[in-house]
């Protein structure tokens, strides 16, 4: 039978204290209390460490020297003992029930490697586009997210995070290596994680420009000729469209956009087959979700939002 003990969850925090203090609460409160809580700490220098040992003496944490990015993931995966790894950021949480019907779920599916949590805002109830169209359980998906669980050992044959990019797009590199290892991945849109971050609305160039390039080399390591191409260019037009007005962010997806393709691609692990399925399916996803995002949708989606909050405002 798998339940919380057996699974760890790692977060990773950088200078975001009263966010981690707010997740790891919440973490402390839900059916996960009984896994293993590993912080990993990417160097921050706003007593974030500190915090954690005074008031959260349960956790283990991984205290690094500097910022090392999604690296810092792997670092917490390679402290778990668990069979299951939820990863998280420091502004993300599952929703009551979401564990132990996710952790159901690779209990009745020896092929499962991983799955992406449905992320919501706390705030406004919104989902985080463009997902929010997805009305039932899916397989073969080729995301993640901020909120996903792993199987241990499949973390480990993938090699986890891909290091070289850093920040963003790690997350979807992760799924389609798992899928190109063999093994599932899950999303059902009713397994909840709140995601308290406003960086979904509001990206910072810099997303921009490591978005970007990591898009490309995502595209480059995961297929060749037309399917490569065609997501090389589907990203980054995209990247341009959400820059909208700002040049500065203009430059800075032109600038990450090029250095993806005048660079190296990090390579697959031996242990992942360059199947460019994976990325065909997130392709199709991505045109599929925003062909269907209708103003008349994005009014519903609107309202739905607005009625959650009125609704918490009540309780």
């Amino acid at each position: 039978m798998i339940d919380e003990r057996s699974l760890s969850v790692v977060v990773l925090s950088f200078n975001r204290r009263e966010a981690l203090r707010r997740t790891l609460r919440e973490l402390s409160s839900c059916e996960g209390a009984g896994a293993e809580l590993i912080v990993v700490d990417n160097g921050s220098g706003d007593r974030s460490a500190e915090m954690v040992r005074n008031e959260f003496p349960g956790a283990r944490l991984v205290a690094l020297e500097h910022n090392v990015g999604v690296a810092g993931f792997n670092r917490g995966v390679d402290h778990a003992t668990r069979d299951i790894v939820l990863i998280l950021d420091d502004d993300a949480w599952p929703t009551p029930g979401a564990i132990a019907r996710s952790l159901a779920l690779f209990q009745e599916e020896a092929g499962l490697g991983g799955l992406m949590l449905h992320r919501r805002h706390p705030g406004t109830g919104r989902f985080e586009w463009p997902f929010e169209c997805v009305d039932e359980p899916r397989r073969s998906w080729p995301d993640m997210g901020c909120a996903n669980m792993v199987r241990a050992e499949v973390w480990r044959t993938v090699g986890g995070y891909e290091e070289a990019f850093f920040l963003y797009r790690n997350d979807t590199d992760l799924a389609l290596k798992i899928l190109g290892a063999g093994f599932d991945v899950a999303f059902d849109p009713e397994l909840l994680a709140w995601h308290d971050s406003p960086a979904v609305d509001r990206k910072t160039p810099r997303w921009f420009e490591w978005s970007t390039r990591n898009w490309v080399w995502m595209c480059r390591r995961h297929a060749r000729g037309r399917t490569r191409w065609a997501g090389v260019l589907m990203g980054w037009a995209w990247a341009h469209r959400l820059a909208a007005w700002s040049p500065r962010r203009h430059l800075k997806a032109f600038k990450g956009g090029v250095a993806g393709l005048a660079r190296s691609a990090p390579p697959l692990p031996d242990t992942v087959r360059q199947d460019e399925t994976g990325l065909r399916r997130l392709l199709r996803l991505k045109r599929t979700l925003r062909g269907n995002r209708s103003a008349a949708t994005r009014r519903a989606i609107a309202a739905r939002g607005d009625r959650f909050v009125r609704e918490r405002s009540v309780r």
